[in-house]
C-alpha cells in the first residue's frame, strides 16, 4: 500500500485508515474531494455504505445535539424565561434590546423626578412673600449713612419698609445702636453737679410712630398734617422699649436727658404728656420748635438749643436720634449713635 485510500469494497472497514490509534477524530480527517482520480470507484457509481456514517458528520450531529442541549439548559436554569436576560458562569448578559429598554427607563424616571423638583420649587416660591425690590435695600442703607438725603420713600418701596419693621429686623437693628451708646457711656463717670447730659431726640428715637406710618402707607403720597396733629394730640405713642431701659438706666447713674424735638410749641403739652405715659419721667429739658424756627433746617434749630444748653452750663457728652440731623451742627458730644429709620428723612 502506497497510502492511498481506496473507497470501500466488500464488507472491509472504511474507516480504519483514516481514524487515529487513540479512537478521538482528527479535526483535519475528512473525506476526499470527489474530484481526486485515485476515487475511480466513487466515480464509478460507487457509493459509501449509507447505514456507516462518515467521521465528519458523526462529530457535527454530536456536537449541534450538545450545543442544542447546552443552551437549552442555560436558558431554562439561568434567563427565567425572558430572552433578553441571561446568566453564566461569566455573568450577567443582556441583550441590546433590554440595554435601550433600560436606558430609556432611567431618563424616563430623571426627567419625571426633575420636573418635580422644579414644580415644587415654583409652588413654594409661590406660597412665599414677593421677594424685594434690591433698589430699595440699597436706597434705604445709602439713606442710613447719609449718602442719600432728603429723597422720599418709593412707592415700590413699601413692602420693603413694612416687612422690614414686622420681621423684627428694625426692632433688633433699633437694639444694637442702642446697646452701642450704652457702652460708651458706661465709660464715662458723670459727676455729681448732674450737668453731664446725653441728648435725645423724640420721634422715631424715643417714641415710637410706626402705628401711625403703618396706617398711612408708610408716608408713601404725601404729608397728611392734619391726620398727623390728630395722632400727636392723642399722646399714644409707645417707648421704644431700649431707649426707655437707657434712659432710666442713665438718670440710676447720675446722668441728665434733654429732649430736643422738631415738634412745634403748639404740641409741647401733648409731647409732654405722650413722653410721661410712655415711662418717661424726670427729663432735665424738652426743648420744640418756636414759630419763628419753622422754616430752619434741622441741623441748624438743634444745634442752636445744644448749644444754649452748654451755655447754660450743661456738658453735652453724647447724642443719639433717628436723623442725621440730630447729629450735626455742633455740641453733639464726643460720640453720636445713629438709630434706623427706613421711612423719613429730615435734613
Amino acid at each position: 500500500m502506497s497510502g492511498a485510500v481506496d473507497g470501500p469494497s466488500g464488507g472491509g472497514n472504511p474507516t480504519s485508515a483514516s481514524v487515529p490509534a487513540s479512537g478521538v477524530l482528527s479535526s483535519s480527517s475528512s473525506p476526499r474531494s470527489l474530484d481526486h482520480g485515485t476515487d475511480d470507484g466513487l466515480e464509478a457509481g460507487r457509493s459509501p455504505n449509507p447505514s456507516t456514517p462518515t467521521p465528519s458528520s458523526g462529530m457535527s450531529s454530536r456536537d449541534s445535539l450538545l450545543g442544542s442541549r447546552r443552551e437549552t439548559v442555560i436558558e431554562s436554569r439561568n434567563s427565567f424565561g425572558n430572552p433578553h436576560f441571561q446568566v453564566d458562569d461569566l455573568g450577567i448578559h443582556l441583550s441590546s434590546a433590554a440595554v435601550n429598554f433600560l436606558m430609556g427607563t432611567v431618563v424616563t424616571i430623571g426627567t419625571v423626578l426633575f420636573t418635580l423638583v422644579v414644580t415644587l420649587a415654583v409652588l413654594l416660591g409661590k406660597c412665599q412673600k414677593p421677594s424685594l425690590p434690591a433698589s430699595c435695600a440699597s436706597f434705604s442703607l445709602n439713606a442710613e449713612v447719609n449718602n442719600l438725603q432728603g429723597f422720599p420713600l418709593s412707592e415700590k418701596c413699601v413692602n420693603f419698609v413694612a416687612r422690614y419693621v414686622d420681621s423684627g429686623q428694625y426692632h433688633s437693628d433699633f437694639a444694637v445702636a442702642v446697646e452701642a451708646a450704652r457702652s460708651y457711656l458706661n465709660t464715662i463717670e458723670p459727676d455729681q453737679d448732674g450737668l453731664d447730659i446725653v441728648i435725645f431726640d423724640i420721634d422715631e428715637t424715643s417714641l415710637s410712630n410706626m402705628q401711625y406710618y403703618a396706617a398711612h402707607n408708610y408716608g408713601v403720597g404725601g404729608w397728611d398734617e392734619a391726620s398727623w396733629n390728630t395722632w400727636v394730640s392723642s399722646a399714644k405713642a409707645p417707648a421704644l422699649i431700649p431707649m426707655l431701659s437707657l434712659f432710666t438706666d442713665l438718670k440710676a447713674q447720675n446722668w441728665s436727658v434733654g429732649f430736643i424735638t422738631g415738634r412745634p410749641e403748639s404740641q409741647g403739652q401733648n409731647t409732654s404728656q405722650n413722653l410721661y405715659n410712655a415711662g418717661y419721667t424726670g427729663w432735665a429739658s424738652l426743648i420744640l420748635r418756636q414759630s419763628i424756627e419753622e422754616t430752619w433746617p434741622a441741623v441748624q434749630y438743634k444745634a442752636k438749643y445744644r448749644t444754649m444748653l452748654e451755655n447754660n452750663g450743661y456738658r453735652i457728652r453724647s447724642s443719639l436720634g433717628d436723623q442725621w440731623s440730630d447729629l450735626q451742627g455742633g455740641n453733639t458730644g464726643e460720640r453720636t449713635f445713629k438709630l434706623p429709620n427706613p421711612i423719613y428723612y429730615i435734613y
